[in-house]
């Protein structure tokens, strides 16, 4: 009780650091109800972004408490784990504003995981090496009239008019003879498209994927993140009754 009492008087003698370390302690969130989260495999990549928000503050945190001279202070610095090798890639990872489902995409950064950004790519920029397939096949062919479409049924294709069609080169491979035109497609044009129709699903999946390790990663460091959380939870307590003693 003596122990705790100094303390407390300790924080109230400096009073602007106390205010600073509850400012600290506002942007910081529930770490035992986070990790309860993560424990039962119900954490959503919000969870872990506040886990990483929470870990981002106890620099500060650490660098205010190193100010003092208590005893039990001190102690609180020596217990504090700010788990930066856990900090670094959840805040490499995830986006500012996190969406609550794991599963709809939108949570990595660009540029954390380049196989990903390879698919967002793909599935952005699809319409743009469509033009550009269309504008290289015309000029290899010398038929300007050529056009790539796209229907549900047969996906991508080339259109010839019929006035044209005989001009078809042999790895034109006829799909759809209409009154007007003739369809096809070649291996590159389908290879791309299965490419181009399966990239967002595989975003959203390789997403997930991202999403599991960096919960298991926060599963691994448990045990170091609730004793930062016992840390924190007595600072709280101690900085709480120090307002109250100034107030």
């Amino acid at each position: 009780i003596e122990r705790r009492l100094d303390t407390v008087e300790e924080l109230l003698g400096a009073g602007a650091i106390c205010e600073e370390l509850r400012a600290e302690l506002r942007e910081v969130y529930d770490l035992e109800r986070l990790l309860a989260r993560v424990a039962t495999g119900r954490a959503t990549p919000r969870d872990l972004s506040f886990i990483g928000r929470t870990l981002g503050r106890l620099p500060a945190i650490e660098e205010r408490l190193l100010r003092f001279e208590g005893d039990a202070l001190r102690a609180l610095v020596a217990e504090l784990d700010r788990c930066d090798d856990l900090l670094e890639p959840l805040q490499a990872a995830l986006v500012d504003d996190c969406p609550l489902s794991a599963r709809d995409g939108g949570l990595i950064r660009s540029g954390y995981h380049r196989p990903l950004d390879e698919l967002r790519e793909l599935a952005a920029g699809g319409k743009q090496w469509i033009a550009q397939y269309q504008a290289r096949i015309a000029a290899e062919t010398n038929l300007p009239q050529l056009k790539v479409g796209y229907n549900k049924v047969f996906g991508y294709y080339l259109e010839l008019s019929q006035t044209h069609a005989d001009k078809a080169p042999d790895y034109f491979i006829r799909k759809q003879t209409l009154k007007n035109a003739e369809r096809y497609i070649t291996p590159e044009l389908k290879e791309y498209e299965e490419k181009v129709l399966t990239a967002d699903d595989e975003t959203r999946e390789k997403e997930y994927q991202l999403f599991l390790q960096l919960r298991d990663q926060v599963q691994a460091a448990s045990r170091r993140l609730r004793a930062t959380a016992q840390v924190l939870a007595q600072l709280d307590v101690l900085v709480g009754l120090a307002e109250l003693a100034r107030q």
